[in-house]
């Protein structure tokens, strides 16, 4: 079984040198088989004014504060961004994986860039509160259409990267937000959009979604990783690996290991199970930047007999 991780610096993100370092200084510590540097999800809201709050509770959750802004006053502030050069964050990501592209020249030390979807990125200006009605809506249709334009911008910048690889974040769309009529036309034409850009040029493409509404439209020849939010026990992973035999399943340690905190002995007695019941060549386990400390510890991660395989 591969370990990844799924980190964030917050505290140095606006710093492309000290971002590049800290992901440097990190993989050559723990060696893992890739790592997704986060340009974080406030990337865009910062250049609109909008900022936003995480606080990591003990079980992994994230909870965000916020409040929801005004579209209209935003797309009709001269101050609101138009193009990626007005988005601050996300050139000092591009920056940050040039110089990592540049250290990494070993294939087993991938670094993936994260894009997230232009809905993601509109849902977080709304503070969660986004609903697939208003998807409909002039003003929401118009700053779409903008947040599109600059994620084209910061893909296609992206790319230009020497052996970069992408970690693609959809909308977390769900049968909660929307009908599968409905997310095939106002939720799935945004993530095709960023998905054949990206695959454009065949590269690797880690695909990240919230639930099975997306299964139906998932195409495994465009992505080569697949993680699905609501995807966290053995079974459900055993019947995906099933559904797309071509792809590699990425599964956060904290998801699967959740509602409670294990014991070292207990973390080894899962693993072990999924050894039994899965592909492990078709499976990577990611400690992810939620994970209490005490499970995270790469240490303790190798005190388990399967993943002493690495």
């Amino acid at each position: 079984m591969k370990v990844t991780s799924w980190k964030h610096w917050p505290n140095i993100d606006l710093d492309a040198d000290l971002l590049a370092k800290s992901v440097i200084r990190y993989q050559d510590i723990h060696d893992h088989c890739f790592i997704k540097l986060s340009c974080n999800s406030n990337s865009v809201c910062s250049a609109f004014g909008i900022k936003r709050h995480f606080k990591h509770n003990p079980l992994g959750t994230v909870e965000k504060n916020s409040y929801p802004h005004s579209l209209s006053a935003l797309l009709d502030d001269k101050k609101s961004p138009k193009e990626l050069n007005d988005c601050p964050q996300l050139l000092i990501n591009i920056e940050a994986h040039k110089r990592v592209s540049e250290h990494f020249s070993n294939e087993n030390k991938l670094c993936f860039a994260t894009v997230y979807s232009p809905l993601y990125h509109l849902n977080s200006m709304l503070a969660g509160t986004l609903t697939a009605a208003e998807l409909e809506r002039a003003p929401y249709k118009k700053m779409l259409s903008l947040l599109s334009d600059i994620t084209a911008q910061y893909i296609e910048a992206l790319l230009l990267i020497k052996n970069v690889r992408i970690y693609y974040c959809s909308f977390h769309a769900c049968g909660a937000f929307c009908s599968y009529q409905q997310f095939k036309t106002l939720v799935a034409p945004y993530d095709e959009q960023c998905i054949a850009q990206l695959t454009h040029q065949n590269h690797l493409l880690h695909y990240h979604c919230s639930s099975s509404i997306y299964f139906d439209y998932l195409d495994s020849n465009r992505f080569s990783l697949l993680s699905i939010d609501d995807c966290h026990d053995v079974v459900s992973i055993k019947a995906l690996l099933t559904s797309f035999p071509d792809i590699t399943f990425v599964g956060l340690l904290d998801k699967l290991l959740l509602p409670r905190p294990l014991k070292t002995e207990e973390i080894e007695q899962f693993l072990l199970y999924c050894r039994r019941n899965l592909d492990l060549n078709r499976v990577i386990i990611a400690p992810s930047c939620t994970l209490p400390v005490s499970i995270k510890n790469n240490t303790l991660l190798r005190t388990c007999s399967i993943v002493k395989e690495l």
